[in-house]
């Protein structure tokens, strides 16, 4: 399988955009007229990262289930998974109860929790007991992750052998239907919060099954690339992609996308947002599959700036909440106030630094190790 370069960058950019969203709560600055808005819509940042797994990770099993590539080893795909996101996660959930266990000791926070909040961290089902510690609420996607991840095998391979069957045409209507449903179920969850708003409809939202629009645009771009399909887009430059994905996400930081804070969406809203986030993950990820399309996004491309944000990417999702609660913590200043440049500074400063030690300390060394030891053995070639 080819490497998308310019994908190291988009997942910098989902992790720069859910950064800005958490800046943007925590100081209040969300609240502003405009520029809130477009701060706000910064948890776009996480249907990003649903487009872009759904799209690497389902990929390879398409072409093994319409029979132009070997099958994956179930094991060894598993195993990469939980090497790519389990010991960092561990790494920063250890700091997230430190933190929480000396504010809850000063009164600042609920502290620990009981066993069965930090059990469910552990075994990255937090998204659907609806828990959460402040410091590492952004963590809910990675329950719905992890699902998605359990799923790929039997999705990738059922959506190849459909491809090698049917034209993709009846793929893209498969995965359109299945983004029809994803945005339904927002809009049965905004119904479902308007009739009885104590209960705990948001792990619904917040599942597999009510992401699956996110999900979705990354596989319809993974069957245009093993279909053949993205060739006849190539004439559309990166750029093109780009504009409209911008003029995307500030239609999604206008009202029509629902309250900029935690207050429940009606019905339109949440159906309107999870369609707009769907729409602009495509447009991001197409950009990025496309390919550069001129010598400057060549450029872009094969940069170490480039790589780098992708590298760290990870590590800035699972860190910058942290930080900024820290920040808090020392700073006293209450939610919702305190400028946001200055936090936004410190909390990119940190992060980053924390994210990169990650990535040296823990990512890399784990990542490498598991691939050695799964890596299938060359068989050499008979003599004749």
């Amino acid at each position: 399988m080819g490497r998308y370069r310019l994908i190291d960058g988009l997942r910098g950019l989902a992790a720069l955009l859910v950064l800005l969203s958490h800046v943007g709560f925590w100081t209040g600055a969300d609240g502003l007229d405009v520029s809130g808005g477009l701060l706000a819509r910064g948890d776009s940042g996480v249907a990003v990262f649903f487009a872009i797994s759904g799209f690497l990770l389902l990929r390879p099993w398409i072409a093994a289930g319409s029979g132009v590539a070997a099958p994956q080893a179930v094991g060894v795909y598993a195993v990469r998974r939980a090497a790519r996101i389990v010991p960092a996660y561990l790494i920063a959930l250890v700091a997230v109860l430190l933190v929480a266990g000396a504010a809850g000791a000063v009164g600042s926070s609920d502290g620990v929790g009981g066993v069965g909040k930090v059990l469910a961290h552990l075994l990255l089902v937090q998204g659907y007991v609806d828990t959460s510690y402040q410091s590492f609420s952004q963590t809910w996607s990675l329950t719905t992750e992890a699902t998605f991840y359990l799923l790929v095998p039997v999705i990738g391979t059922w959506l190849g052998r459909l491809l090698h069957r049917r034209s993709a045409r009846t793929l893209y209507g498969v995965l359109g239907a299945v983004g029809v449903a994803g945005v339904a179920i927002q809009g049965a969850v905004g119904a479902w919060t308007e009739h009885s708003p104590t209960t705990h409809a948001g792990v619904l939202g917040t599942s597999v099954l009510g992401h699956a629009a996110w999900f979705a645009a990354g596989a319809a771009v993974a069957v245009a690339v093993q279909s053949g399909d993205l060739e006849r887009l190539r004439e559309i430059g990166v750029g093109t992609w780009l504009g409209s994905a911008a003029l995307v996400y500030v239609i999604a930081s206008s009202g029509l996308a629902g309250p900029r804070d935690l207050h429940a969406p009606t019905v339109a809203e949440a159906m309107c947002k999870e369609f707009l986030y769907t729409l602009l993950a495509a447009l991001l990820l197409l950009a990025a599959v496309r390919g550069p399309s001129d010598a400057r996004w060549t450029a872009i491309a094969q940069s170490s700036i480039n790589r780098r944000l992708g590298d760290i990417s990870y590590g800035v999702f699972l860190w910058h909440v942290l930080v900024l609660q820290v920040i808090y913590l020392a700073s006293g200043w209450a939610l919702f106030t305190g400028p946001f440049s200055a936090v936004l500074f410190a909390v990119l400063v940190f992060s980053v630094m924390a994210a990169a030690a990650s990535r040296s300390l823990v990512e890399q060394p784990v990542l490498r190790w598991v691939h050695r030891r799964t890596r299938t053995p060359r068989v050499p070639a008979r003599s004749a």
